[in-house]
This record gives structure tokens, C-alpha cells and sequence, in this order.
């Protein structure tokens, strides 16, 4: 008797379950009556269908569902109440939702799908959730077609930026227009050329690191001379806006503070060979680096097999002087050769060389900002301080950017 009664209950729960749900049917078609193929249709999050080649669907409502959603590209997106009906017929209007604004040339704000040319923008966060020292760096694997490589000199170094590829065997630098405005990004490495005569250049970066990521509202990226044309010859290779933050249409005063501290480390050093050291055919022998000792002015690794027992004179072998003080063989300067003493040392393998002269970089970068709206106008005031120790030891950056904007309209007419 229980069997009965437990069957009975479940058969009632499935009738009720399958009354509950309704399967409706229709056409989905344009304002000419005209199918629309692969039309969507939702009734609920987890149920939908998509209509056929003469645009029919058919579509099983769950308890609950109200509703049908109705979307296609290129029309507008259509709710219709079912009311208990298994018959709908549903007719979709032109007119594609407005897409993405972007910024183009001449600060113009246009409808991504309106123009002719590839544009591609990031906003404020996308730009300042990446930390670094340079600002162009910040566009590294975010934008299609953008290549960023870092300059090689350290912290605030020079970032070389190609879109779509290097054009020319000459420069392939897109603009720069920041607020409008064309800037200079060359690496700023001329002025110390006469200074530097025979020493490595120092590369100051150009003129991007003065722009704050925590001051960009947005960054546009036009692709291609076609693009460009706006701007010249000068953006053949492309143009990256820069815009960044107005003050507000707030009658009170704001203040943003922004903080900011990232760690890195080396990714991947190279592989070396730790099976022969620094030397030609089997033998090495420190004295001044420059041809004095045995094979000591050449940088090859032939000379005898590390790790083996043998000793020699390296670079780093003590050196008794007549008074008595030790100093490295490496500082020739502070020894005479003649009566000093140089102590051999065993010829052994640095496996973790490279690894332990790299440090962990630390960069912080901290951010002030006011702002404030009026009649006619607004303005925003920023203070960036940024402080960057390298993971190369002995090179760090310390940069202070002060920036100001100010919107000012008495009147309609001006």
C-alpha cells in the first residue's frame, strides 16, 4: 500500500511539473516580413533556442518564465510577455545598439562601428592596473597589433613602440598627441653624447614618462596612415592619444589617493656552460686582464676544466703586499707586481653568479589628486611621486610629476 501511495505522489508531481511548462512557437522576422535566420530566443538564463532558415523556433518555457527575449545583430533587442500563449510571432527593428565611443583625431568622439579604420581603446583602469615606470610600457599585450619593447638601460629607459610591424628601414615611431597636443618621444640620450665621449650613453626616456597612468582617462590607438590622416605625414606609422582626466562637472571638492608597490625578479636568465673556464687551450693565469698573464686578455671559456682540483691567479686572488695588506689581483693599481705576492686559488665553478648579482626590484608610486567643477569650467590637480630601485643594483629612479588641467567656458559663445 505504501509502494502505491509514494508512486501515486511522484506521478502527481511529474503531471503537475509538465502542466507548468509550455512549449511555444513562432516567427521571427524583420519590419518586410523577412526571416531572420539564427535569431536568438531566451526565455530563462539556462534555456533558449535560435530560429531556423524560415526563421521559425520553438521553445519549452519553464515554470516561472514571463518572458521571451528576442536578439539579432544589427536589430534591436525585443522582450515580449508570453500572457500564456504557445503562438508568438515576433518582428525585430533596424537599428544597431550604439557601441563603443572612442576618442579619434582632433579629440573627436565617434562610434567605433562608424569609422573606417581600426581604433582601439583603453580606459583609466586598464591603463593604472599595470605597473611600470615608463607609461608606454603599459600597453604591452593590450592592444592588437602594438608592440612594446622596453628599453635596455633600466628604470625610466626609452620603450620603442611599432603598430602592425616595422614600416621603413628608417623610423617606425607612431605620434604621440596628448590632450591635442604632439609630443617628443625620442629618447632623450643626445645631450649627454659630447659629455659621454667614450662612455655608455644614458638613456633619460622621452617624453611619455612625464604622463602619470593614474592621470589617463583614456588611451586611443589609431592604426595605419588612413587613421592618421588628420595629423600628417608625421603619423604615418599610426597615432596613440593620450587623454587624460578632467576635473568634473562636481560643485565639491575631490581628492583621490592612489597607492601603488610591485616586486620583480628576472623571469629567465641564459644558460651557461660551467665545464671550462676563462682561457684558450686548456690554460688561464691571471695578472692584469690585458694579455699579461696566461691567456688573461680574452673572454673565451677553453681554458682548463673547472671543478677538476686545479689553482691558478684569477681576478679575485688575494695579493700580499710588502706591508703586509691584502688587496684583490684584479686592482692592479694597488699593488706593484714586481714585489707584490698573488696567491692562486682554486679554479672552481660559479654556477649561481649571474643568479646572485640580480636584486628584487621594488617600485612605489604614490598619487595625489584634487579636482573640482564650476561655472563654467573645472580643474584637476595631480601629484605623482614614484621611487624605483632596480633588480640591477645601483640603478633606481626617483621622478616627481606634477600635472594641472583646467577647462574654462565663460560663455557659449567663446
Amino acid at each position: 500500500m505504501l509502494r502505491v501511495l509514494c508512486a501515486l505522489v511522484a506521478y502527481l508531481g511529474t503531471a503537475s511539473l509538465v502542466v507548468a511548462q509550455i512549449t511555444v512557437t513562432g516567427r521571427v522576422t524583420d519590419a518586410e516580413n523577412v526571416p531572420l535566420v539564427g535569431a536568438t530566443v531566451v526565455a530563462a538564463d539556462d534555456v533558449g533556442t535560435v530560429s531556423d532558415l524560415d526563421g521559425r523556433y520553438a521553445i519549452t518555457v519553464p515554470e516561472g518564465a514571463r518572458a521571451l527575449s528576442v536578439s539579432y545583430v544589427g536589430y534591436v533587442t525585443r522582450t515580449v510577455d508570453i500572457n500564456g500563449r504557445s503562438a508568438i510571432d515576433i518582428t525585430l527593428d533596424e537599428g544597431a545598439e550604439l557601441g563603443e565611443v572612442v576618442v579619434t583625431a582632433l579629440g573627436l568622439e565617434r562610434q567605433n562601428a562608424e569609422l573606417g579604420y581600426a581604433v582601439q581603446q583603453l580606459d583609466a583602469r586598464e591603463i593604472a592596473d599595470v605597473p611600470a615606470t615608463n607609461f608606454l610600457a603599459n600597453l604591452a599585450g593590450q592592444v592588437a597589433g602594438v608592440n612594446v619593447t622596453t628599453g635596455p638601460t633600466g628604470v625610466g629607459s626609452t620603450s620603442l613602440v611599432s603598430i602592425r610591424g616595422e614600416a621603413s628601414f628608417g623610423s617606425n615611431r607612431p605620434l604621440y598627441v596628448v590632450d591635442g597636443v604632439p609630443i617628443d618621444n625620442r629618447a632623450a640620450i643626445n645631450v649627454t653624447n659630447e659629455l659621454a665621449a667614450g662612455f655608455q650613453e644614458v638613456d633619460f626616456g622621452g617624453g611619455t614618462p612625464e604622463v602619470s597612468p593614474f592621470d589617463v582617462e583614456s588611451v586611443s590607438v589609431l592604426k595605419g596612415p588612413a587613421a592618421a590622416a588628420l595629423y600628417g605625414t608625421r603619423a604615418a606609422n599610426g597615432v596613440i592619444i593620450i587623454n587624460t582626466k578632467p576635473g568634473g562637472a562636481s560643485t565639491g571638492l575631490g581628492i583621490s589617493i592612489n597607492s601603488q608597490t610591485t616586486f620583480e625578479r628576472p623571469f629567465r636568465l641564459p644558460e651557461f656552460q660551467n665545464e671550462f673556464g676563462q682561457g684558450r687551450s686548456g690554460s688561464f693565469a691571471y695578472v692584469d686582464g690585458a694579455g699579461g698573464g696566461i691567456q688573461d686578455g680574452i673572454t673565451f671559456s677553453f681554458g682548463p676544466r673547472l671543478d677538476a682540483g686545479f689553482s691558478t691567479t684569477q681576478y679575485d686572488s688575494p695579493v700580499t703586499r710588502p706591508d703586509g695588506s691584502v688587496v684583490r689581483a684584479g686592482d692592479l693599481a694597488l699593488y706593484d707586481p714586481a714585489t707584490a705576492r698573488v696567491a692562486e686559488t682554486p679554479f672552481v665553478s660559479q654556477p649561481d653568479n649571474l643568479a646572485d648579482f640580480y636584486e628584487t626590484g621594488v617600485t612605489t608610486t604614490n598619487n595625489v589628486a584634487l579636482s573640482q567643477g564650476f561655472a563654467g569650467g573645472d580643474y584637476r590637480l595631480s601629484f605623482t611621486d614614484l621611487r624605483s630601485d632596480s633588480y640591477l643594483p645601483g640603478v633606481n629612479l626617483e621622478r616627481n610629476n606634477l600635472t594641472a588641467r583646467v577647462r574654462f567656458a565663460p560663455t557659449d559663445k567663446l
